[in-house]
């Protein structure tokens, strides 16, 4: 018997579970409301019911669905619908007629970021210098596409309202019908003088290409950094997700958190086009423009003594008539007008009755509205404790925590009664100001969407998004705040966008990085007038590699490219890899002169080749399985663009650039190639100058001409020397063309060291005699050769190597290289001058801080630089500098030669005000050694000079 009551209970125990396996799940249905064709909007939203499908708990069955406006209203009257997803305007009405209440708000993607209000943009055209504010729109025509419109219409009236306007006194409203393109295509066809339009219509325009944004300006355009769109007017909260009467709370605590749970990536969200869903943002702003407006007859009206008057105005005109005819009559009628006065009277207690009903009706909807604050709060309270998101209520003035739900508590960490004795300051790690003006911008409703480091109770920074707006708890307005932990996202956020604009093998920018940047340098050539560089870059016979020693060879060797490349750029350019073996360096802020520009290019082109011609060290598996090492040598073939004014022409740079490349191929590979013919000209002949140059030591074919230096009675002190090139097919090559370029190679070196010499061997022949023993050489030195670890060392060497004074040679030295590393400077200089060298300080007055170290530098002589001594009879400011400098020579005993002397007349002003030494075209041009010899030994001991052909 027992066994037989065990089988019998199993047997109705597997019945039951049968049956409730089967059971039919709950029907929900969500209306939402559509602007486009049914279908789409239904495709748009599949991905959203499929989510609430998936993860809302218990036995539900979503199904959404689209209508038009108007079947939307016959279907919320028919109680259709458990939930309802509808724009604010919209709600509003529905919630007056339904009693909706909104449970989210939907937070759409605006421009990559997420939003969770919107406005109204007024519009005009660019052109129209008349129509500046809002005040211009008076008399105007104005182009809307609804008269229902809300972000569209609506919001524009209410903000021309608060700045005084009413829509009357606007000339005339036309209505287009949507969609709202029609607004911009009215305003911008000169049908209408301005126009409405939402947040967003404008942007997106723009995007397909309907409208260019500098053809149109924004009036009354508000500052919002968060916003992320252009805006005339206040924001109101987006989309209202709202739940009609009947719907149990355990149904609606499911949706609204499986609502907030939605992630950004999550299907629903990305079929949707939207962020996600936030907490129910404040709707009172909606409705009370709506009822201030009287945008739909359901709301409670706000009442003005206009609108009562506008209201009674017949009846209150018909009584005082009647009044005024009484008091005509009464004096002749008595007795008829009495029997008219009774009726009079009667009439005016209808009115009082029909206003005592009205305010009845006013008075009871004002205690219905009390009502249903009280459940609101009430619900607050609920879904301020239960929410599964940390939520806190702050003191918008002081930042106290006044509350935490269970949910904020255990994430930060800390229990709720510590949280309530707390600051926000001891948690938010930003600037504590920065944070209090956010609170009052949050408080102003200004901005409700904040990003904060927020620092949890075991020390661990995390980033948060908080929506924070006011609220009123207890007759006290707070900031009622949610946070979200958005780290992980931010984390994934930028290793998207490593992953849009960089090269996953080498970290170098990619193809669409590379080119944003082109572009901009394009626009910032254009303004500064300086030139770019653009260069491709190819691997010589990459592939080899790859087919013989395997794939991972090559990341490895693209890798090292990647990192030489970088070594070889400064930070304001810019190296990618396009693909393959394919590099492009882009530089920027070269040179104004094309051929300057050039030259710059190409001499990064060259350290890039030397780089990565260098030998690469790879590493490999041994045909024993041991890791090995083996050394691979690779070249690169580049092409050059030098670019300014080119437009927007990018894929013809790019086009070009590639041709280079392909040139330098075919000439032999490990090669570079300009496009632009002349260039490549200008960068083959500096080539050639600088092989030349090194022909030119080896040959012997630099010369020291020599330039005679006067005292007042112009008797012969010395000579500077200058070098010359006799070039055996060009002739004299002048200074300017080859010292700079002797600079850059480093052959000012070796030139320099040749100089020296060979003015020491002259000074030694020269002291064999009498007639020239007392003359002085001074020897131009540059900086890189005053750089020069051992340039002390080799000064004295050269000395007694020729057995000459040190007193007879002086170094001259500029302004610029003294100043570029001061103590440097004065040690070597003392080291020398204690030896017996002195020093000339060279074009002495156009630099600007050598006189803060004049009393440091053992100098001797200071050289007036010619261009004060070329106009010292004709500008006065140059007289006075040098009168300064020879001052200061004089202060500081020290000589003072003004070079560049051509007339008497500057010699005679020079002499005037104490200057001692000259130099100059006036006693005679640079000589080579044979013609200065002959110029010496003509002079006479006074020191006269006799006539001599130059």
């Amino acid at each position: 018997m027992n066994r037989l009551r065990t089988i019998l209970f199993a047997v109705s125990l597997l019945a039951g579970l049968v049956a409730t396996a089967h059971a039919a799940p709950q029907e929900v249905k969500i209306g939402v409301l559509s602007f486009r064709p049914l279908e789409q909007t239904r495709q748009q939203w599949q991905a959203t019911e499929d989510y609430l499908n998936a993860h809302v708990r218990g036995n539900y069955h979503f199904s959404m669905e689209p209508l038009f406006l108007k079947e939307m209203n016959a279907a919320a009257a028919a109680h259709r619908f458990d939930f309802i997803l509808t724009n604010p305007n919209h709600y509003i009405v529905l919630r007056a007629r339904h009693s909706l209440a909104a449970i989210a708000t939907l937070m759409p993607i605006i421009d990559g970021r997420p939003v969770d209000s919107f406005g109204g943009v007024v519009l005009a055209r660019a052109d129209r210098n008349d129509i500046r504010d809002f005040a211009d729109l008076r008399g105007r025509k104005v182009a809307a596409a609804e008269e229902q419109s809300f972000g569209a219409y609506v919001v524009q009236r209410w903000a021309l309202f608060e700045q005084g306007i009413q829509i009357g006194e606007v000339g005339k409203v036309m209505f287009t019908g949507m969609p709202q393109d029609n607004v911009v295509q009215a305003v911008l066809n000169g049908q209408a003088d301005a126009g409405f339009v939402r947040t967003g219509v404008l942007e997106n325009m723009a995007r397909e290409g309907k409208l260019e944004l500098d053809q149109v300006k924004v009036l009354n355009r508000q500052k919002d950094t968060e916003f992320p769109q252009m805006l005339s007017t206040r924001l109101y909260p987006e989309w209202a997700f709202s739940v009609l009467p009947g719907v149990s709370e355990t149904l609606k605590r499911q949706v609204v958190l499986t609502l907030l749970h939605i992630k950004p990536e999550d299907a629903a969200a990305r079929s949707g086009r939207y962020y996600g869903f936030t907490p129910p943002g404040n709707y009172a702003p909606v409705e009370g423009v709506m009822m201030r407006l009287k945008t739909d007859p359901d709301l409670a009206q706000e009442f003005e003594l206009r609108d009562i008057l506008h209201q009674y105005m017949q009846p209150l005109l018909g009584l005082a008539l009647l009044m005024v005819a009484a008091a005509i009559w009464l004096a002749a009628y008595l007795a008829r007008n009495n029997r008219r006065l009774r009726a009079s009277f009667a009439e005016r207690s209808l009115l009082d009755d029909a206003l005592q009903a009205a305010n009845a009706t006013l008075e009871h909807k004002v205690a219905a509205r009390t009502l249903e604050l009280q459940k609101s709060e009430a619900r607050f309270r609920q879904m301020f404790e239960s929410h599964a998101s940390p939520m806190l209520l702050i003191e918008p003035e002081s930042g106290q925590i006044v509350n935490a739900n269970l949910a904020a508590a255990n994430y930060y960490g800390y229990s709720i009664r510590q949280m309530k004795t707390m600051n926000i300051s001891q948690i938010n790690v930003s600037d504590k100001g920065e944070v209090a003006r956010e609170r009052q911008q949050a408080l102003r409703e200004e901005r409700n969407y904040f990003v904060f480091p927020h620092r949890l109770a075991d020390g661990t920074l995390r980033t948060v998004e908080v929506h924070s707006s006011p609220i009123d708890v207890d007759g006290r307005t707070l900031l009622f705040s949610v946070v979200h932990d958005i780290t992980e996202r931010k984390r994934l956020e930028q290793q998207m966008h490593d992953l849009a604009f960089y090269d996953v093998l080498t970290g170098l920018p990619n193809r669409r990085l590379l080119l944003d940047r082109l572009s901009q340098a394009l626009v910032t050539c254009v303004r500064t007038r300086q030139h770019g560089a653009l260069m491709f870059l190819d691997l010589d016979h990459f592939k080899v590699l790859n087919d013989l020693h395997g794939h991972d060879m090559g990341d490895q060797m693209l890798i090292k490219v990647g990192r030489r490349l970088r070594e070889c750029l400064r930070d304001e350019d810019s190296a990618a890899r396009f693909g393959g073996d394919e590099f492009v360096v882009m530089l920027e802020g070269l040179a104004v002169d094309a051929d300057e520009a050039a030259l710059q290019a190409e001499a990064v082109a060259e350290k890039i080749r030397q780089a990565l011609a260098r030998p690469y060290l790879l590493n490999r598996t041994g045909a024993n399985g041991d890791p090995e090492e083996f050394i691979h040598h690779c070249s690169s073939s580049i092409g050059i663009t030098v670019f300014k004014d080119h437009g927007g022409e990018i894929d013809q740079l790019l086009k070009w650039t590639d041709m280079a490349m392909y040139r330098a191929k075919e000439a032999g590979r490990n090669a570079i190639r300009f496009f632009d013919p002349t260039m490549q000209a200008a960068v083959e002949k500096r080539a050639a100058l600088e092989s030349d140059l090194y022909e030119a030591l080896a040959q012997g074919q630099f010369e020291l001409f020599y330039q005679v230096q006067v005292d007042a009675a112009r008797r012969p002190q010395g000579a500077e020397v200058l070098l010359r090139w006799n070039h055996p097919q060009r002739g004299l090559v002048p200074p300017l063309e080859f010292i700079p370029l002797a600079e850059e190679t480093g052959l000012i070196l070796l030139i320099g060291n040749w100089v020296l010499d060979t003015a020491c061997a002259q000074l030694k022949v020269w002291h064999a005699g009498d007639a020239m023993s007392n003359l002085t050489l001074a020897v131009n030195v540059s900086a890189r050769q005053f750089r020069q670890p051992d340039f002390v060392e080799l000064v004295q060497a050269t000395v007694r190597k020729h057995g000459i004074p040190p007193t007879s040679l002086k170094l001259e030295l500029t302004e610029s290289l003294v100043l570029e590393d001061v103590m440097d400077s004065i040690a070597k200089m003392k080291a020398l001058k204690e030896f017996g060298v002195s020093f000339s300080m060279d074009d002495f007055g156009t630099g600007y801080s050598s006189l803060s170290y004049l009393k440091s530098l053992p100098l001797d002589q200071l050289k007036i630089d010619q261009s004060f001594v070329r106009t010292i009879a004709s500008d006065n400011a140059d007289r006075v500098m040098v009168m300064t400098i020879v001052d200061l020579g004089m202060n500081f005993e020290l000589d003072v030669v003004a070079e560049g002397v051509e007339t008497e007349a500057q010699f005679t002003l020079l002499h005037r005000y104490g200057c001692g030494n000259f130099q100059g075209y006036l006693f005679s041009k640079p000589l080579p050694l044979a013609a200065f010899e002959k110029l010496i030994g003509g002079m006479t001991p006074q020191g006269k000079p006799v006539s001599y052909p130059i």
